[in-house]
């Protein structure tokens, strides 16, 4: 999607959902260097209160893009800032993500623009998961 094709004010949902594996928490964590124990062993995250092991908030930021991006409103943009990003609820093995993104500002420049998006990521339950505002 091209910056003159994006609405301010429009809601852009994910046309599908993210499943979160496991696996995939094992190969972010060893591959970042976030081989920390809440995020590969469950036993010890349920001694911190979680109900499993937690899935790293780098990769949770990286899901949404993904999913943002397969609906068309991240194809052709480059992430340059974030604002207030904030973990409410751990995402687990077996959840399913959901990423929205709101358009509340556009900025012209000399090749596109810049646009400012408030985004939420939920899971299957519609728990808000994760939430920022990124330019």
């Amino acid at each position: 999607m091209f910056f003159e094709e994006v609405e301010e004010g429009k809601v852009y949902t994910s046309p599908i959902t993210k499943p979160i594996t496991g696996t995939e928490i094992d190969l972010v964590a060893q591959m970042s260097g976030m081989d920390l124990p809440g995020f590969l062993d469950a036993e010890f995250a349920k001694g911190w209160g979680f109900k499993d092991r937690v899935t790293p908030g780098a990769y949770l930021i990286a899901c949404m893009f993904g999913l943002m991006a397969k609906q068309g409103f991240l194809t052709d943009a480059v992430w340059v800032g974030s604002e207030n990003i904030s973990f409410r609820t751990p995402a687990l093995p077996g959840d399913k993500l959901l990423a929205e993104g709101e358009v509340v500002g556009k900025k012209p420049t000399k090749r596109g623009g810049m646009v400012t998006y408030k985004w939420t990521l939920k899971n299957q339950m519609d728990e808000v998961v994760a939430t920022g505002t990124n330019t």
